[in-house]
């Protein structure tokens, strides 16, 4: 009897024929991608939510039979295909969109994005000076169990590939062990954004249980330095507490620090620390001048300083590279997709928000980016109003979507750097610092 294949049930399947084309299968548990043409694709899809053989696959994806059965094989070696007999559980239902609705807007984006921060709740135990979403006006707000539950299955439904759950510090929902236990069922990679501080023995057991991978914020190795920043005495200590815990279990982690005038000099020291504490990744970031930040410019270094220590980390992250991944890849810049730099040159302004990322704040309205939280101009949607579907889909998106030209940006336009600038496609950092999202990066000369 022929052997029956399936998907696994780490793998998400995404058809995006209005977005140049692009099918890809994702699985959430190694961040592994395939890009698949449209047949691989269908081929992925029948077996989806049943099992079937090469034949049977070969027929409804119409390729050629040796063709297809090297092509499974390769999914099968890849984890993206298995037995039958391996079969774990039945996939979700997935949303259906109506292919009209990309008609609203002059440039393609995605049927959903594939990555969404979800701010479960605003509730902290420090006082981080750089904290963009620290809103002490509003009150604690916290997302319900039910209102969590509804946004990850709707998360799920649409096919997003990863959640990050942060806050505030998440460990402090007062419903955290039922969050866990909600988002441990559900097929989409999960990233927890921590201060650490929280992370006793039972809270890394349950994260490891609900396959969640905690980001452990590390502002130091100095424990007076990482207290000042972070506005806590005692708080470095509990950190590496945290960090021998994850350790001492075996937790894939990594961790988050952010570059000051008090730290620069001390990047490879955080690193080595990084290392020996058992993290498989670090990533440096810049401050920006949002939330409580705009009260401690204090300690922003001057834009010639992190330029030069991120030509200094470029050398750092080679010599590292096989004990500690060493990510840059939001240090300075937000880097545009590869379709962004092509839509520019049609005259296009557009970057990763409205196309592959989203923020959902604890009061559950909808933005596009992390950078403008809280500002009610910049709010796509409200989650206890509508659905995720609805909001993603929604004419607020216009802006993100081609609703920005070249042509608007009075001083960009002209520039003769404008073809090799990596910074004209955000348009929301100059919105942050000059009120004004038609003017150039902060940093341009």
């Amino acid at each position: 009897m022929p052997q029956k294949l399936t998907l696994c049930d780490t793998v998400i399947l995404r058809t995006e024929p209005q977005y140049y084309d692009t099918y890809a299968a994702y699985d959430w548990k190694t961040s592994g991608t395939a890009f698949l043409t449209d047949r691989e694709y269908r081929a992925l899809q029948h077996v989806y939510d049943k099992a079937a053989d090469v034949r049977e696959i070969s027929t409804v994806s119409r390729m050629n039979y040796d063709k297809c059965n090297k092509f499974l094989q390769r999914m099968a070696e890849g984890g993206y295909v298995t037995t039958v007999d391996e079969v774990l559980k039945s996939p979700p239902e997935r949303a259906t969109v109506d292919p009209a609705l990309y008609d609203q807007f002059p440039i393609p984006f995605l049927s959903a994005p594939t990555s969404v921060d979800v701010f479960v709740t605003s509730r902290c135990n420090l006082r981080c000076v750089h904290c963009f979403s620290s809103r002490e006006d509003k009150g604690t707000r916290d997302l319900s169990v039910q209102e969590m539950e509804s946004i990850f299955s709707q998360l799920e439904r649409m096919g997003v590939m990863e959640v990050r759950l942060t806050g505030g510090e998440p460990l402090l929902h007062p419903e955290v062990r039922t969050l866990l236990a909600i988002i441990q069922k559900k097929r989409f990679r999960k990233v927890l954004i921590t201060n650490g501080t929280e992370l006793d023995e039972e809270n890394v057991r349950r994260l490891k249980e609900a396959g969640v991978i905690p980001t452990v914020s590390l502002e130091d190795v100095n424990a007076k330095e990482h207290d000042v920043f972070s506005g806590v005495a005692g708080s470095f200590k509990r950190t590496m507490t945290a960090l021998n815990l994850l350790q001492k279990q075996g937790v894939q982690y990594g961790i988050n620090c952010c570059l000051h005038k008090g730290n620069l000099n001390r990047c490879d020291d955080i690193i080595k620390l990084s290392i020996r504490q058992g993290a498989d990744r670090i990533a440096f970031l810049d401050l920006k001048d949002v939330g409580r930040m705009k009260k401690h410019r204090e300690w922003v270094p001057a834009w010639s300083a992190y330029q030069n220590i991120f030509d200094y980390l470029l050398i750092v992250k080679a010599r590292y590279r096989k004990r500690i991944d060493v990510s840059l890849d939001v240090f300075l810049h937000c880097y545009p997709l590869q379709e962004s730099i092509q839509e520019r040159k049609r005259g296009y302004v557009s970057c990763k928000a409205g196309k592959n990322r989203m923020a959902i704040d604890s009061d559950a309205a909808v933005y596009p980016c992390n950078l403008v939280l809280s500002d009610p101009q910049w709010v796509m949607g409200n989650l206890r109003k509508e659905t995720l579907t609805d909001i993603w889909f929604s004419k607020k998106w216009l802006f993100f979507r081609g609703g920005v030209r070249i042509s608007d940006l009075p001083i960009c336009r002209s520039c003769k750097d404008l073809t090799t600038c990596r910074d004209v496609y955000c348009r929301l950092l100059p919105y942050v610092y000059a009120n004004d999202a038609f003017a150039p990066h902060p940093a341009c000369s």
